[in-house]
């Protein structure tokens, strides 16, 4: 068994357990005993986990270690596959966009807390803010 201590990157397991539960960020943080941001840089990579992180992010899922590596659900027969293996990408109509490749980004730490915190808004003041935004970008 792997040191418990050593860090973990459970990004795709994450989002795909996330999801599947209907989850958002905030929710499952809420459920997990950690922050959104937490969830957050844990599903882009930007983190990695350490095991008690893990241990409160699996009974906030509710599925054990080897559900939430595995992407599927123990039952009395076998396993559950998950919906899709896949990891494409879907526009907002639910259609699979063109994979790009992967571009690497460094964020600060108030880089990750602002676009924490638009995500976790609602489509209306995402909106607003999005306006405000464009307006001190043309000034």
């Amino acid at each position: 068994m792997p040191d418990q201590r050593s860090n973990i990157n459970m990004a795709v397991p994450l989002k795909y357990w996330r999801t599947k539960r209907g989850y958002s960020q905030t929710k499952l943080a809420e459920l997990s005993d950690t922050s959104a941001l937490t969830i957050s840089q844990l599903e882009s990579s930007k983190r990695k986990a350490r095991g008690k992180t893990l241990g409160k992010i699996l009974d906030g899922l509710k599925v054990t270690r080897n559900e939430f590596f595995a992407m599927r659900e123990a039952t009395e027969g076998g396993t559950i596959p998950p919906e899709s293996s896949s990891t494409a990408l879907m526009d907002a109509a639910g259609a699979e966009m063109p994979s790009r490749e992967a571009t690497h980004l460094r964020l600060s730490n108030l880089d990750l807390e602002l676009l924490n915190r638009i995500l976790n808004l609602d489509f209306d003041n995402k909106l607003e803010t999005l306006r405000f935004l464009q307006s001190i970008r043309e000034r």
